[in-house]
């Protein structure tokens, strides 16, 4: 077995980051701040905020180069130390909602349904479902399902995410999958409706 094989892309470019090359960093704020955009707009619509938090994240590291330590998921770590970024200018800004525990944030997300994948159901059906999912879901809900389907992230990286404990994270959108099955059962139609909430356009 080759000793690169699933070697994140970006380990090389972070190694050498940490080995005191600036133009490495430069490298990784280039090519994920999109990404760290789209991902920040999740938890405020304060695009200045957002790109405040992507700075102060890269000015950390870059400040703090020979302090960090080797990284098996780029992706994955960048997020989590936004999400932080954000939770932190939050509680200080208190553009949000105040949080009720460690790792709670006002969440939001705006979902569409491709009307090509679902022209024979219903505008009914289809706008209970988008209120079900927008509206009347938790915030903590709705980013549970966001980071399980748009983002593709294990329970271990949600729970880390989310500060909450490995079996909160599965007992948490279990419980969702099943509300949202009880109440749109699991027909083809339910099914497209649902799947197509969790296309590209959302990933983060």
């Amino acid at each position: 077995m080759s000793t690169n094989e699933g070697r994140d892309l970006y380990q090389d470019i972070w190694e050498r980051y940490v080995e005191g090359d600036d133009a490495a960093l430069s490298s990784i704020y280039f090519d994920f701040f999109d990404m760290l955009l789209n991902f920040g707009m999740k938890y405020s619509s304060d695009r200045f905020l957002v790109e405040d938090c992507i700075q102060n994240l890269f000015v950390d590291l870059l400040k703090n180069k020979q302090k960090q330590k080797p990284v098996k998921n780029l992706r994955f770590y960048l997020l989590k130390a936004l999400r932080n970024q954000m939770v932190s200018e939050q509680r200080k800004t208190k553009n949000l909602l105040p949080s009720e525990g460690p790792g709670e944030t006002d969440f939001r997300i705006s979902y569409s349904v491709e009307n090509s994948l679902i022209a024979d159901e219903t505008d009914e059906l289809r706008s209970r479902f988008l209120k079900m999912i927008t509206e009347d879901l938790t915030a903590r809900q709705k980013e549970a399902l966001y980071l399980k389907f748009n983002c593709g992230f294990d329970y271990t990286q949600i729970s880390e995410l989310m500060q909450i404990s490995v079996e909160s994270a599965r007992t948490m959108i279990y419980r969702t999958l099943k509300s949202i099955k009880e109440t749109f059962g699991t027909t083809d139609h339910s099914s497209l409706l649902f799947l197509s909430l969790f296309n590209s356009r959302n990933s983060c």
